[in-house]
């Protein structure tokens, strides 16, 4: 618990009582008693400046204490130094990724580094030098030049070469289009990671590891299964923020993160997670905008912490749970008509809000 600090006010009283206890002898020789609650006196603005000084110093303390802890130090302060402690930096803004599949008339080859661009802003590289048959097309894997959601794009956006290349007839991106570009990781997602790390050092391939590993690849839900392919082997199952369902470059890109680090004789395999839609009906009474909007707002955290999956067996999301987010903020005087019974997820699904069709309660 944080301990009270005494505002100015309570710090001049205690300069003022105890200098009340003390006696000073004056160059007459009488006894003289200083009394700092007299007003506009040298004692009183002294006893001002005392206050306001160990305020400061209260203050001081208070947020050193602070920053010493993991779970309330801040990034401007000692965060960094936990991080680094527990080998946990933070995450930078990620560039997106993916495949484009560029179409040929004629025989050439794409160079590596070659750029493509849609509207002459965001820009991608191509990662690796490929050769095209005339006539045919060729699936490419490129990378955003710059970090962040602006190097996202749609699947099947139509795009061009930065510098035309002859006979180059056509570029789109594939069905998964661009995806994985980000902002740098929010301070409590980041301070979220240091304390796991704390909690849950690295085993040599825990479940707790290959979770942490795939989070710091990109992923931001995870469901790590045992003998997911069978003895010997694990699945980790990988949804992205959102949630949404990963690319093929996303997966490929955290399969290829995690095989850096997992035991030797790990047999892992990195999977994305199926987004799975939840319809629900509810009987609301009243049945007005305001509510319908206040319940659906409630509801789709419900759905995102159930996370993936759960096990080998899967997780489910609870009609309890559901009920209880509807109460919260429309009252206890309304009906889940359907689902009637706990949503149970497989191990590689990820359960999200649907459509809900509204209902006035009878």
């Amino acid at each position: 618990m944080t301990l009270p600090i005494p505002t100015p006010a309570a710090l001049a009283q205690r300069f003022a009582a105890g200098l009340s206890q003390q006696t000073f002898v004056a160059s007459d020789g009488s006894s003289v008693t200083l009394d700092a609650t007299a007003p506009q006196t040298l004692e009183q603005a002294l006893s001002v400046l005392y206050a306001l000084g160990d305020y400061e110093a209260y203050l001081y303390m208070r947020d050193i204490a602070r920053e010493l802890m993991p779970t309330t130090a801040t990034d401007v302060g000692l965060l960094p130094d936990h991080a680094r402690v527990w080998g946990k930096p933070r995450l930078s803004a990620t560039s997106a990724i993916g495949y484009v599949v560029i179409a040929a008339s004629s025989s050439l080859t794409i160079p590596q580094g070659a750029l493509i661009t849609v509207d002459g802003s965001a820009q991608w590289s191509v990662d690796a030098a490929i050769s095209i048959s005339a006539g045919s097309a060729a699936s490419v894997s490129v990378t955003a030049t710059a970090a962040g959601i602006s190097g996202n794009l749609a699947a099947n956006s139509a795009a061009q070469m930065v510098s035309p290349i002859a006979g180059v007839t056509s570029i789109t991106t594939d069905q998964d289009g661009l995806t994985g570009g980000g902002p740098i990781e929010p301070v409590e997602s980041w301070r979220s990671r240091i304390l796991s790390a704390i909690r849950s050092p690295v085993g040599g391939g825990t479940i707790a590891d290959y979770r942490s590993w795939a989070i710091n690849a990109g992923a931001a839900y995870v469901n790590v299964v045992r003998a997911y392919g069978g003895a010997g082997t694990a699945g980790v199952i990988v949804a992205m923020s959102g949630p949404t369902a990963p690319s093929a470059a996303q997966v490929a890109a955290v399969q290829l993160a995690i095989d850096g680090q997992r035991p030797v004789r790990g047999n892992v395999t990195v999977y994305a997670a199926s987004i799975v839609p939840q319809a629900l009906t509810i009987a609301l009474s009243p049945d007005t905008v305001s509510a319908q909007t206040a319940v659906t707002a409630a509801l789709g955290p419900v759905f995102v912490a159930a996370g993936i999956g759960g096990s080998a067996s899967g997780g489910k999301v609870t009609i309890a749970a559901i009920e209880a987010a509807i109460a919260a903020v429309a009252g206890t005087d309304n009906d889940l008509v359907s689902p009637t019974s706990d949503i149970v997820l497989a191990a590689d699904q990820m359960a999200t809000l649907g459509t809900i069709t509204w209902q006035a309660r009878g």
